[in-house]
């Protein structure tokens, strides 16, 4: 996690329109002698996302010759910042100073030794505008200097709350909310200020709710470095319980209830999703040069289409464009720190905003940074939001992705783009092989291009120092095959036939080792295989690696195995060959077109494990064919793939896409009828989600990839071998009971 002045934290390059429009946000301030350590919360206020705000800095009375000359250029650097000057009253005095001169009907707390992540004030005040239950919003805090930590607790956690002071005191606090319990309490001098407030507050049926995202990041000193504010609450071990008595005292239904609840729950019978539209503010930002692209996805973690999009964020951003990205799923998300190492513009929806709220803050965002594209990979909300959007901005290129069909689902997310194509300037398949299905299925030749997944290949390179090291870690000799699979454990990556055909090497008397990384709904029976096939000295199960992981794994193999179901043209292909590893995989969606018989090998479609268990015995029995496929693979890759290439194609079919809006727009879409479709689309989205975290159908869901789902069809096929299915479930379930009864002895009344 980079934290907000990191030097390789990116840089989005956020910088204000309208210098004179009105704050959004109120940040206030107090400054007692903090000095140079200034200097990062300056920069880190002056890197928000949200640039529509205005900064009270309330000098406390400073009398240290170094602290005055920080604040000097800030007197007069930029109209949003003022500094106000009285004598030195306390820390809760400033605040409730800088708060009086204020003018933002919201309102922000920061310590002048402390900082913020780049999206925090643009994520609270949305998250408060989505709330209106709640009166203040938090994030999680990341503690660094003396102490570092992770603190995970605030609003949310009521259970601990006010036996403990949960919530961070940089909170987004609605004005009429500190208007009405009276601000803060300027007697606090000695420290808890922030503690007392919020008490008081809960006390008075005022509460709030969390973002669930490192967003502020507060600064622990050694207590002898402590020349601003010093807290009393530090240096007396038993005052903080005296305080916590007193408080009880004074408040003991708060104390034995809890504080309020916001949002009241959702009910699953309430399912009509009312759209707004008003936008809390523009926070119009300037465009800068280049492409503006929005990324629409609906997860950020271990997987070929996800990584597909960071590195499409990663090229356009280091080629000057500037690149946002919305996740529209809920979490977790295992890539999302590498996503803000590319851009911070990133944001998990679901962390802060309820999901009728998610079309307008698409709208706004594309008003905000002015976006000229908006690409959609794999995500089914952002193909039903499309009317809503195209409706607002109508100039905007929208494109999409894809990377693969699903004849399981009636073609998968193709299918889904085919439907949505009049709303849709450009489609970009990942093969011919996709662009002629869709072709085959009605679609647009002049609307469909391909674009390859390429490879860096300097960053994916053989690497004899990393190949030894890893091998190392993993207890591997040099000699060894080393056989890796890389990919989400479920059904459509075939992972148990990963472990059938490693299980037969084994038994044949083969000497390799292997490694399966990633995780998913079929690990627990990954891993029971794994033991009940004798591998467990022979098959290492990584579980979710990051990137970097995989790329040293990649380093140590020498073979990839993936007996996939359903593939375009899987990522790692593209990375194994840039690393002269050699791959065995399945000859599904346009995986022909990238391996060749000269590089790799390809089993029909559908195989089992003995045709990939007799790939690999040839492989694994002939190291210098293995030499050989992989210096080839190299070479094509190279030749073919490479990223620089691939990056300039994606380029010029986003700069297609926009002339053919330009040129060739789709029909307008009028907002009367875009604001049932965006009703529609959200009241399916937030149902769906409802009844996923329901206990009933989590249990269904996690058992229908379970092996008891494996017993379903042999068991159907018993029932009707015995005729039980056509006389009927009633029929059955009598003697069913019947035959239980007589075993146990008992009378059976139908």
């Amino acid at each position: 996690m980079l934290s907000p002045i990191d030097p390789d934290q990116p840089a989005y390059g956020y910088r204000p329109a309208d210098l004179a429009a009105p704050p959004a946000v109120s940040i206030v301030t107090p400054y007692y002698n903090t000095g140079p350590v200034f200097m990062d919360t300056i920069r880190s206020v002056l890197r928000q996302s949200l640039q529509q705000w205005e900064w009270l800095i309330v000098n406390d009375g400073s009398d240290d010759p170094d602290a005055l000359r920080t604040l000097l250029p800030l007197r007069s650097a930029d109209l949003r910042i003022r500094v106000l000057d009285q004598p030195n009253r306390g820390l809760p005095a400033a605040r409730n100073a800088g708060v009086a001169a204020s003018r933002a009907p919201l309102l922000f707390f920061l310590d002048s030794d402390d900082m913020l992540a780049p999206t925090a004030l643009e994520q609270l005040a949305w998250t408060l505008d989505s709330r209106p239950d709640s009166a203040f919003a938090g994030g999680w805090t990341v503690a660094f200097g003396a102490e570092r930590y992770l603190w995970l607790r605030g609003f949310d956690t009521r259970h601990a709350f006010p036996h403990d002071n949960t919530p961070a005191y940089a909170s987004m606090v609605r004005r009429s909310a500190l208007a009405q319990v009276g601000g803060y309490d300027e007697s606090m001098r000695r420290g808890l200020e922030d503690y007392e407030l919020w008490v008081r507050s809960a006390a008075a049926g005022i509460w709030g709710h969390d973002v669930r995202e490192p967003l502020v990041w507060i600064r622990r000193k050694p207590a002898q470095d402590y020349t601003s504010y010093r807290w009393a609450f530090h240096d007396d071990v038993h005052a903080i319980a005296s305080f916590r008595a007193s408080l009880r005292r004074r408040y003991p239904r708060l104390f034995r209830d809890g504080p309020p609840a916001v949002g009241g729950g959702e009910s699953l019978l309430t399912t009509h999703a009312v759209i707004p539209t008003a936008l809390p503010f523009d926070n119009k930002l300037l465009p800068g040069g280049g492409r503006r692209v929005l990324v629409l996805v609906q997860t950020m973690s271990v997987g070929g289409a996800d990584r597909w999009a960071l590195d499409l964020a990663a090229g356009l951003t280091a080629s000057g464009d500037r690149v946002s990205v919305c996740i529209t799923l809920p979490g977790p998300h295992d890539w999302i720190d590498e996503l803000r190492r590319i851009t911070p513009d990133a944001f998990e929806l679901a962390s802060f905003l309820s999901p009728a709220d998610y079309p307008r803050f698409l709208h706004y965002l594309i008003r905000s940074r002015q976006i000229t594209h908006v690409l959609i990979s794999y995500s089914l909300l952002s193909y039903q939001l499309l009317p809503y959007l195209r409706a607002r901005c109508p100039d905007v290129a929208f494109v999409d992705y894809l990377h693969a069909e699903q004849e399981h689902r009636h073609g998968g997310f193709p299918r889904v783009a085919l439907e949505h194509d009049g709303l849709l300037d450009l489609h970009v398949t990942t093969s011919q092989h996709l662009r002629s299905w869709m072709l085959e299925r009605g679609g647009t030749a002049e609307r469909i291009e391909v674009c390859t997944v390429g490879v860096d290949a300097e960053r994916w390179s053989p690497d004899a120092q990393l190949r030894a090291a890893t091998r190392a870690g993993l207890g591997v000799t040099l000699e060894t095959p080393l056989v890796l699979f890389v990919g989400r454990l479920s059904a459509e990556k075939r992972p148990l036939v990963v472990v059938e055909a490693l299980r037969r090497l084994r038994a044949e008397g083969l000497a390799f080792a292997a490694v399966i990384a990633g995780d998913g709904n079929d690990m627990r029976e990954v891993r029971y295989e794994v033991r009940r096939g004798g591998l467990a000295d022979a098959v290492r199960l990584e579980g979710a690696v990051p990137h970097a992981r995989v790329r040293a794994l990649m380093a140590a193999a020498d073979l990839l195995i993936l007996p996939s179901a359903r593939e375009g043209i899987a990522v790692t292909l593209f990375e194994a060959l840039a690393m002269e590893v050699v791959p065995v995989a399945a000859d599904v969606g346009g995986q022909r077109e990238l391996v060749t018989p000269d590089v790799g090998v390809l089993a029909p479609a559908g195989s089992e494990a003995e045709a990939y268990a007799a790939a690999l015995r040839a492989l694994i029995v002939d190291p210098e064919r293995r030499r050989r496929m992989g210096a080839a693979g190299r070479r094509r890759v190279l030749v073919h793939f490479s990223a620089e290439a691939v990056l300039e194609r994606m380029r010029q079919m986003l700069d297609q896409a926009a002339a053919l809006n330009r040129g060739a727009p789709r029909p307008l879409v009028p907002l009367a009828a875009a604001l049932p479709a965006a009703s529609l689309a959200i009241e399916h989205f937030q149902l769906e989600q409802r009844l996923r975290r329901l206990p009933p159908v989590r249990l269904l869901l996690h058992l229908r990839h379970s092996a008891l789902a494996r017993l379903i069809v042999p068991l159907t096929r018993l029932l009707k071998a015995r005729g039980y299915l056509e006389r009927g479930l009633y029929v059955w379930w009598r003697e069913l009971m019947w035959r239980l009864k007589r075993a146990l002895g008992r009378p059976y009344n139908p």
